[in-house]
């Protein structure tokens, strides 16, 4: 699904209007009709609707929107900003419509009933809006939030930025939105994310291919997931991939071991676990198809050696510590293997971005929004407000494949578009889920996937498996381990 800017929602309405000869006036219409459309199918037909139209185009639609429920007998009022003589010719047009059909139209400022409707329609401010509600309109959006009324927005919750994951002070807290053509940032991103409820995509006549020309992200659904590849009957396990996970501590020994687990119910052929000296085979001998190896941190070239001649992809990071010795090991190994690598956890911490240029091969990093702070060396906050351009600017700079994890998982490759996915839950809100997710991915790249579908995959995976969980089990209670468990569900349904 794609994902498009203001400025790009903009050209390409330009471009359908004065290429194509779709006129405003038609796709003010079509966005009436879908909005009509959609919501015939939520409500019941005597629920009392209220629509609150704005002084611009998401007016407009409201217009269009309050024509079609009074001609089908549906139980709605308008209100609108009687005083406000800021309307295009389109939205101009639908008013006078109503007014020809004496459909009765209400005055914004003299609202008061608004506890008395069942559904409450935003139409007050769409991707235009650039600075927060003030006035009467904050006051309105305020009732319209307490009240029980089922919450729909109109493009997008007015309030919201479209471009911003930013939350302002005060924004429709919609149940559904209904946007058009295609997604808008602020339904993506959290903590915007949250306001726009369940968002349903309309079509307003802007034909796919046209849509496909202007520059935008994609926000990954279970319909346009890279293919699964087949698995040939004649193939054996070096079909499938050799897998190295290095990782491990005395003090975090079970986030390479969940690393391991992940990667073995996710396809790879063979799994090699590297981990520290001090670490007796015995704490994953319960994993009996798992090969181990020690190493001495002293002597990296060893493991170098090892991922050079015995492995397809191998992953750094998982529960190793942040110790000096640590951190010399993990540049050295990550600065002279060959193979392509999956950079975890204290790893992350161990680079910094000179350290970045000096890697030789293809290199996926998995930080989540601290880690990645740190080896940005940006603030927190300035990361959370402009994490999908600061890490499309990574993955181009570094040429590296960012996944970058948070409430949405943002995943940046080089020179291409950004994917985002909102798959998972809270059930992923606790350790250990970071360290499934390296092993999912670096099982997949190792069995063939493009490192680009390893990411995408990987993430889709994990965060369905966590969903299809709690259809049984309460989020709170699930252990990533259980969660693994549900990676053959989902595999069977892509």
């Amino acid at each position: 699904m794609f994902i498009l800017s203001k400025e790009n929602t903009y050209k390409l309405e330009e471009t359908v209007k004065n290429t194509y000869g779709i006129s405003e006036l038609i796709l003010m219409e079509n966005a009436g009709i879908a909005l009509f459309n959609h919501i015939k199918n939520m409500i019941k037909q005597e629920s009392r609707i209220l629509i609150l139209a704005g002084p611009g185009s998401n007016g407009g639609d409201g217009f269009v929107l309050m024509r079609h429920l009074y001609v089908h007998n549906y139980n709605a009022d308008i209100y609108y900003p009687v005083d406000k003589n800021k309307y295009g010719s389109a939205a101009e047009n639908n008013l006078s419509i109503l007014n020809s059909l004496n459909i009765p139209l209400y005055n914004l400022a003299e609202l008061e009933n608004i506890d008395e409707y069942d559904v409450i329609i935003d139409a007050l401010f769409g991707i235009g809006l650039n600075k927060k509600l003030d006035g009467i309109y904050k006051e309105i959006i305020e009732k319209a939030n307490n009240s029980n009324a089922l919450k729909i927005a109109v493009d997008i919750s007015s309030g919201l930025i479209c471009d911003s994951p930013a939350l302002p002070e005060c924004a429709f807290n919609a149940d559904y939105t209904i946007t058009f053509s295609a997604l808008k940032y602020c339904h993506v991103l959290y903590p915007a994310k949250k306001y726009s409820g369940q968002v349903i995509t309309a079509n307003i006549s802007i034909p796919y291919n046209i849509i496909a020309d202007f520059e935008s992200d994609i926000l990954i659904n279970e319909y346009n997931l890279p293919n699964i590849l087949k698995r040939e009957p004649d193939s054996h396990k070096g079909s499938f991939g050799k897998v190295c996970l290095i990782g491990g501590s005395y003090e975090m020994a079970g986030a390479v071991k969940i690393a391991a687990i992940s990667a073995l119910h996710s396809g790879c052929g063979l799994i090699s676990l590297i981990h520290p000296d001090n670490l007796d085979r015995n704490f994953i001998s319960d994993i009996p198809e798992i090969m181990t190896k020690q190493f001495n941190y002293n002597e990296p070239d060893t493991v170098c050696s090892f991922i050079n001649n015995s492995a397809t992809v191998y992953s750094i990071g998982n529960g190793m510590g942040r110790s000096e010795n640590v951190k010399e090991f993990i540049l050295h190994v990550v600065k002279n293997a060959l193979k392509p690598a999956v950079i975890d956890a204290d790893a992350c911490n161990a680079l910094s971005l000179d350290d970045l240029n000096d890697i030789k091969s293809e290199v996926i990093i998995t930080p989540h929004l601290a880690e990645f702070a740190h080896l940005t060396g940006k603030n927190i906050d300035e990361i959370k407000e402009n994490k999908l351009a600061l890490a499309k600017e990574f993955a181009d700079k570094y040429n590296i494949y960012l996944i970058l994890k948070s409430a949405e998982t943002i995943i940046a490759v080089p020179n291409d578009k950004t994917y985002i996915l909102n798959t998972g839950n809270t059930a992923l809100s606790k350790g250990g889920s970071g360290d499934a997710l390296c092993g999912l991915t670096v099982s997949l790249a190792a069995q063939g996937y493009s490192l680009k579908d390893a990411c995408i995959l990987a993430v889709y995976i994990l965060g369905k498996s966590a969903e299809k969980a709690v259809e049984y089990y309460n989020p709170a209670t699930l252990s990533i381990t259980q969660i693994i468990n549900y990676y053959s569900e989902v595999l069977n349904e892509i």
